[in-house]
């Protein structure tokens, strides 16, 4: 069933949406202050995952902001080196004013599959480098890399899609998304990490799902959709940065959408090839 041109979609970054800070330059965003929490959501219509099946699978935690019961969590990320960790570069903008914000108190959680529990480690964070071309406006070259204070060697890491490989951009290819985002849309918030898989749709379908106008417009050239026709299947909030693996390697970075698992408006990637050069600048 193909997409249909969509009617008003509302327009869903995947992570949560905070009151602003004092602003912060990019690309390096200082780590401090504390800010009041916000809510949050998770994988729709998926199945549950763990890290002991996929290591480099991390969240991002602030506690001071989004409190201890789920760990602080607040995005999801992908291991690609022992220090480096890539993620969506809106997890570090509030929502309201478009702006950079602090994180305090930043970390990356590896092995912890159940944000309830004290599993695998808290893992500080030396420093955030925002692609310089991101546009929070326009959710262009959405991504960002966190530098990790201590190197972990004792974890596999995840292959990041090469810079103009298109092969994993196929429509109909199987892709897998993974966090611990809302599963219903409603703020109902997993514990647990979760995975779905869904195909990649054509630019031209995710063109039509995505003009423009009262909300961003798909760039083929820095994004990818991924979802169903009928929806039931998708990332959702709290589940940014998260990755989408095509055929095990990083292909895309759960970005924005309209909404969550809505029919006719499929989820929203960062196209990883086509930021993969300027990430390896900051690995």
């Amino acid at each position: 069933m193909p997409f249909l041109e969509p009617s008003a979609p509302r327009l869903r970054r995947r992570a949560v949406a905070l009151v602003a800070l004092a602003a912060l330059p990019a690309p390096l965003i200082a780590l401090g202050s504390a800010a009041p929490a916000a809510a949050q959501r998770r994988i729709v219509g998926g199945t549950a995952a763990s890290t002991g099946d996929h290591p480099w699978m991390v969240a991002l935690s602030s506690r001071p902001q989004f409190g201890s019961s789920r760990s602080g969590q607040f995005c999801g990320g992908a291991l690609v080196s022992p220090t480096k960790v890539v993620t969506a570069a809106h997890c570090f903008y509030d929502e309201s004013s478009g702006r950079p914000t602090d994180r305090p108190s930043l970390r990356v959680i590896v092995g912890r599959d159940d944000l309830r529990g004290s599993a695998g480690r808290e893992v500080a964070v030396r420093g955030v480098w925002i692609e310089p071309g991101y546009s929070f406006a326009a959710n262009t070259r959405d991504v960002a890399v966190l530098t990790l204070a201590e190197p972990q060697t004792d974890r596999p890491v995840l292959e990041m899609v090469g810079a103009g490989d298109s092969t994993p951009y196929a429509a109909g290819t199987p892709a897998t998304v993974f966090g611990w985002g809302d599963t219903r849309g409603n703020g109902s918030y997993s514990n647990t990490l979760r995975q779905v898989t869904v195909p990649i749709i054509s630019d031209a379908a995710c063109g039509r799902a995505y003009p423009g106008g009262q909300d961003s417009a798909f760039d083929a050239r820095t994004m990818v959709c991924a979802g169903t026709a009928q929806g039931g299947k998708d990332a959702c909030q709290g589940d940014s940065g998260g990755p989408l693996l095509v055929a095990g390697r990083l292909a895309g970075l759960v970005s924005w959408g309209a909404g969550c698992a809505e029919a006719e408006h499929p989820g929203v990637y960062t196209r990883v090839s086509a930021v993969a050069e300027s990430v390896r600048t900051a690995l």
